[in-house]
């Protein structure tokens, strides 16, 4: 699903759209600087998104700048979603203009239609499904002690529910959360959801594994323009699962706390002696050399062993751990097709 987009659409207008000014006063009085605050437009189910002209441009009045989420926009919720990037953002698009009555010029239109729409930020999930929320949050603690993302190292734990990688990255974060706990978090915005137990009894049960993209990693991809999301047939591709999957396929997890003598008895005394340091508690990263310690953790995750992460207290939800992100994602229930609560946007070709 496409959870969050962040574009910059050619779009002419008449008069700057803002939602304010912040500035910058000197001690004298005078403007040092000044920025246009975004404006909300209000949806129907009292999410909005953010709207604002472009001030980064050679003429004015020439872009304009979109971010929020549209699939909660449109649909209320985001349990579930499209995976259509490109029809999405043209839909998203679509609907602003007629909303604020603005009306792009041919070029305009046209360069929309070609898939001319910079990205800046991009939001995609996956859905996964365990037993119950009490299974789901039982994996994030598991996991945030045995997994290792690659290039982002161990996962972060914050209040118990989500488990980040990267969280502050300037190019890409990814987190895996409880859905079902969100849902009910104070000010989550999805009040109507509540009411509906199909609903509710999925997010429970779901594990949300969510990848932010940002435009520095949008560009080093050659995905940075929406024209860049459409397969060699000019059809939208499904990018979902291959941006989740290749970052997941990073992912390690230690799926054993100890190594029975017998197995130990097969190493070399120095990997030997590394496994018996990691097991009793010694960040083997910060004395070993680079090299060595990369050796010891490729021969040793063979062994179920992940020398990356902290030793597990436990292990018995570990197992299941990595088998959850290998399976299929959950799909949209098929009581929710063609529902409001499933908003599926005009699909769109690629036009040159």
């Amino acid at each position: 699903m496409i959870d969050w987009l962040s574009m910059i659409v050619p779009c002419s207008h008449p008069t700057p759209i803002t939602g304010g000014h912040v500035l910058s006063l000197t001690p004298d009085g005078e403007v040092s600087w000044r920025s246009s605050k975004r404006s909300t437009v209000e949806g129907s189910f009292g999410t909005g998104l953010q709207i604002r002209t472009c001030t980064h441009t050679a003429d004015p009045c020439t872009h304009l700048e979109i971010s929020g989420n549209p699939v909660k926009f449109f649909q209320g919720h985001n349990l579930w979603g499209t995976d259509d990037l490109p029809s999405l953002a043209i839909a998203t698009f679509n609907h602003l203009i007629g909303v604020l009555s603005l009306n792009p010029t041919d070029t305009d239109r046209a360069l929309v239609r070609a898939g001319m729409i910079q990205l800046t930020r991009v939001d995609v999930t996956e859905s996964f499904h365990l037993e119950s929320r009490a299974q789901v949050l039982a994996w994030l603690r598991a996991a945030e002690q045995t997994a290792h993302l690659s290039h982002r190292g161990r996962g972060q734990l914050v209040k118990g529910t989500t488990l980040y990688f990267g969280k502050n990255s300037r190019r890409w974060g990814l987190k895996l959360y409880s859905k079902g706990q969100e849902i009910h978090a104070k000010g989550h915005g999805q009040d109507a959801i509540l009411s509906l137990p199909h609903a509710v009894a999925w997010a429970d049960r779901t594990l949300r594994a969510e990848l932010t993209i940002r435009s520095m990693e949008l560009k080093r991809m050659g995905r940075s323009m929406v024209s860049d999301w459409f397969s060699d047939d000019g059809l939208p591709c499904d990018v979902t699962r291959e941006l989740l999957r290749e970052r997941l396929q990073g992912m390690t997890m230690t799926t054993t706390a100890h190594l029975s003598a017998e197995i130990l008895s097969t190493f070399r005394p120095s990997l030997r002696l590394a496994y018996q340091s990691w097991e009793a508690g010694t960040d083997l990263r910060s004395i070993l050399p680079h090299r060595t310690f990369y050796k010891y953790r490729s021969e040793l995750l063979s062994h179920g062993v992940d020398i990356a992460t902290l030793v597990p207290r436990e292990v018995s939800n570990v197992v299941p751990l990595f088998r959850t992100l290998e399976a299929v994602p959950a799909p949209v229930p098929d009581w929710a097709v063609g529902t409001l609560l499933y908003f599926e946007p005009p699909s769109v070709r690629l036009l040159a």
